[in-house]
């Protein structure tokens, strides 16, 4: 039986869950576009599939990141891209508890409004091809953060592969080059999550604004060259910038993919640039893998790394119990504040 004292300790830690989480809190990184296109011939899937699990984890924006399968590569790139953006005006047209966000005044209309404001991101420049002119497209459609490459190479660049080393050595193209100064010029952000250590650099280099990086994890703790170093976090830091963490690529073993371990990577973050620097992008996807034949899961598995996903943090239900595990590792209000929505809600004023 509990005694008084325990339970009232109980209480008080939920109530401030439950106040850090009033504002709703920022997940920068989540494949929502594509998998609202691979159901497009279900309506309302935005409100009865993802509503719930958003609302029980007091979510307040969504980067919702176009990504574009190997399958459909090269020739149906655009057209899958465009009709993912489609698909998400299509589906929030029908709720009334989305929006779709070009600005930071919109994100805090939203938000005021008790609306999940969705970010609309892409997660690789298959779609544009080499025309850059696209990007203005885009840009009108409301695409306000863009990662250059995935983990394979594209026209822009080359991705980090999921091993300590072995990533293509060269930088950006020149198409990768345009790309990135023509991207500060509209006001979209350049995400440097999956880019090659190479192109990494030349990034930091070409840009003023500061850097994100929407999700990844610390390659102390996971030496893949798909992760972030200490001396890019550093770079990351230096530049007002934050990295948002993500809730796959924790451990290379099942036994060390834990809350606890994904907080180590917080704190490490924290202990390199400051509290200002980390925000989440949980990236989850353990739904998409689920849903995938065996033999893909394998394929990927062999191409890519298998997954070990956290089992309290799997969708964004469970991001509460991110919150507690904070509070239990002794973060106070105003850090995890910032962790959960300060630092992203900042970066976000560049949008204007």
């Amino acid at each position: 039986m509990k005694s008084h004292s325990a339970s009232r300790s109980e209480t008080s830690i939920e109530e401030r869950v439950q106040r850090l989480h009033a504002s709703g809190i920022v997940d920068l990184h989540f494949d929502l576009p594509m998998d609202l296109y691979e159901k497009r011939k279900r309506a309302g899937v935005l409100a009865t599939h993802y509503l719930p699990e958003f609302e029980a984890g007091g979510i307040g924006v969504i980067g919702a990141a176009i990504y574009i399968e190997d399958r459909y590569l090269p020739e149906m790139a655009l057209g899958v891209a465009l009709d993912q953006i489609a698909r998400m005006y299509a589906e929030v047209e029908k709720t009334d508890r989305f929006a779709i966000c070009k600005t930071y005044d919109q994100i805090l209309r939203a938000c005021a409004a008790k609306k999940i404001a969705l970010l609309i991101t892409m997660e690789g420049v298959e779609p544009l091809g080499e025309d850059l002119d696209l990007l203005r497209v885009f840009y009108e459609l409301g695409v306000r953060v863009i990662g250059l490459t995935h983990a394979r190479r594209n026209a822009a660049g080359s991705g980090g592969i999921f091993a300590a080393s072995g990533s293509p050595r060269d930088g950006l193209t020149g198409f990768g080059r345009d790309l990135v100064r023509e991207c500060e010029r509209l006001g979209i952000l350049i995400d440097l999550a999956h880019i090659n250590p190479k192109g990494f650099e030349e990034i930091v280099d070409l840009t003023t604004k500061p850097l994100i990086v929407s999700h990844t994890n610390a390659r102390k703790f996971y030496d893949i060259e798909r992760n972030i170093s200490d001396e890019q976090i550093k770079l990351v830091g230096q530049r007002g910038g934050v990295i948002g963490m993500n809730a796959i690529l924790v451990s290379a073993s099942e036994e060390k993919s834990t809350i606890d371990h994904y907080v180590d990577h917080i704190e490490h973050v924290i202990d390199l640039i400051g509290i200002d620097g980390v925000g989440i992008g949980f990236d989850f996807c353990e739904y998409l893998f689920s849903q995938l034949p065996e033999s893909v899961r394998l394929e990927l598995a062999a191409k890519l790394t298998q997954p070990h996903f956290i089992p309290d943090l799997t969708n964004h239900s469970h991001a509460r119990n991110l919150t507690r595990k904070l509070i239990e590792r002794g973060f106070s209000d105003e850090k995890i504040e910032k962790i959960l929505r300060g630092n992203w809600m900042r970066i976000f004023e560049e949008l204007q």
